[in-house]
């Protein structure tokens, strides 16, 4: 087959990449069919030297779709899989951890609460750890010091950024932000909300590790912001259900993007400004809340006199992923 036949045989195989046994197939015919019309007659009288040359093309044709061709539809598959790769990645970089901490005046954290953003889906996750969690203490410098209740973590250093460190190592998760305030100017803060509304499903009566007991009927239950905090206080194996916990939040959060947040200027430790700090909440404000329940995960356990509550080991395998799920 002459160059020009060999230019025209090549061409017909760039309509598509990919090229499965059929399509050789009819390449190989068509070419075929091109040398008997080049030839005296039939195949059959074809002498040596037209046979020579044929061959060669084929041989030349067959290496060109089995060695270029795949070459050229594997560098596509494998450009579609890094878009992927970074679609993900780019999913991935919208989400954002923050840990919210309030301290009291004994240097213990009684409220310790972990969202997880996500303003492409718009839903933000968030748990609500109790302070008698058992947690490998960390220092600032993500040293492992000992092992206690959660809420002691800010003692033992005296920084939020220890404290920060021990909920990720507790729940093998990186935090992005993280947010202490003094448990006093919150108090204050939720003091000046007006009370939250919630319509309860079933009645619950539900006792707190430390005594604290919580009693709301089914039907429309008034919530006061002094109430508020004790509720996000609640130590022990129990919490109060998922939708209760999702109304509490809605409220404060519409509350912080409509306040002139003074007091949260004032007083707080964070690796970013309160200004910044109010953006983000007034941000999330527009999203769904989801709660992640822990209720069942959590296991009461007394060491050496002192009462604990351990994560279910392997609910906390899949806590991480959860949060980050936005489903």
């Amino acid at each position: 087959m002459d160059p020009i036949n060999f230019k025209k045989a090549i061409k017909l195989t760039q309509g598509s990449l990919q090229f499965t046994k059929q399509d050789r197939e009819e390449v190989f015919k068509k070419i075929h069919e091109r040398n008997q019309l080049k030839a005296t007659g039939t195949v059959g009288v074809m002498n040596k030297k037209h046979l020579f040359p044929g061959m060669a093309t084929l041989i030349l044709v067959s290496l060109f779709l089995l060695v270029f061709i795949p070459s050229l539809t594997g560098d596509y598959r494998d450009n579609q899989m890094l878009s992927l790769s970074n679609a993900d990645e780019k999913e991935e970089d919208q989400v954002t951890s923050i840990l919210v901490m309030v301290a009291n005046e004994d240097m213990r954290t009684d409220i310790n609460l972990l969202f997880t953003v996500n303003k492409r889906a718009k839903k933000v996750n968030v748990i609500l750890l109790p302070p008698s969690l058992k947690v490998p203490i960390m220092n600032a410098e993500k040293e492992t010091i000992t092992e206690d209740k959660l809420t002691h973590a800010f003692a033992f250093k005296g920084s939020a950024v220890a404290v920060n460190n021990t909920v990720e190592k507790a729940l093998n998760m990186p935090i992005d932000y993280y947010f202490m305030w003094e448990r006093e100017e919150v108090e204050d803060f939720f003091n000046s909300m007006e009370d939250i509304q919630i319509n309860v499903k079933e009645n619950i009566d539900m006792k707190a590790a430390r005594g604290n007991t919580y009693n709301y009927y089914k039907g429309m239950e008034n919530v006061s912001g002094e109430e508020m905090a004790r509720i996000l206080s609640i130590d022990g194996e129990h919490q109060l259900p998922p939708y209760f916990m999702n109304k509490l939040f809605s409220h404060m959060l519409t509350y912080v993007s409509t306040s002139d947040f003074k007091s949260f200027r004032q007083q707080g430790e964070s690796n970013v400004s309160p200004e910044e700090m109010k953006r983000v909440f007034t941000e999330m404000d527009s999203l769904d809340i989801n709660t992640i329940p822990l209720e069942g995960f959590l296991h009461p356990i007394r060491t050496d006199g002192v009462f604990y509550v351990e994560l279910d080991e392997t609910f906390k395998t899949q806590l991480s992923k959860q949060l980050f799920e936005f489903k």
